[in-house]
């Protein structure tokens, strides 16, 4: 299964979060790309980044303050679901302070939130990829998940 993750932003390479993504990176199965989108929501067309970075055949996932919330499960299921029905490739789209396009959330598939809280763009990231992680577990039965 291939994942690509398009946030919005540039992480400094020196930072903190890197080097806890990347713990989760490595026994990660799943194939996993970040690709970032250094643009900002007042610059003219900032829609056009999103767009020319999605994968064309990719289910879609925006990740949204208006999404639906799942819990950890629910999450892992939702993937176990779709590669059921076939699909073999996930992007997770992040915005920036602003939110996503909203061309992007009606293209998604689906919109998932994490929470109610409103969380650093940044941090999302790491957020996501320790779910990815934690679904992967999830799924093939491993102990990592508590509940």
């Amino acid at each position: 299964m291939r994942v690509t993750i398009i946030a919005s932003g540039k992480l400094k390479p020196t930072a903190t979060l890197n080097a806890l993504i990347a713990d989760y990176l490595k026994p990660l199965k799943w194939k996993l790309e970040i690709k970032e989108i250094d643009v900002k929501s007042h610059e003219k067309n900032y829609e056009k980044y999103f767009l020319e970075a999605l994968p064309k055949t990719a289910t879609l996932i925006a990740l949204d303050e208006h999404g639906k919330s799942l819990s950890s499960p629910d999450f892992a299921h939702l993937i176990e679901q779709e590669t059921l029905s076939g699909i073999n490739h996930f992007c997770f789209m992040i915005g920036g302070a602003d939110g996503l396009p909203e061309f992007v959330k009606k293209q998604s598939h689906h919109m998932i939130s994490f929470g109610k809280n409103t969380w650093p763009h940044m941090m999302v990231r790491l957020m996501l990829v320790e779910q990815l992680y934690r679904a992967q577990q999830i799924l093939s039965g491993h102990p990592y998940h508590r509940e």
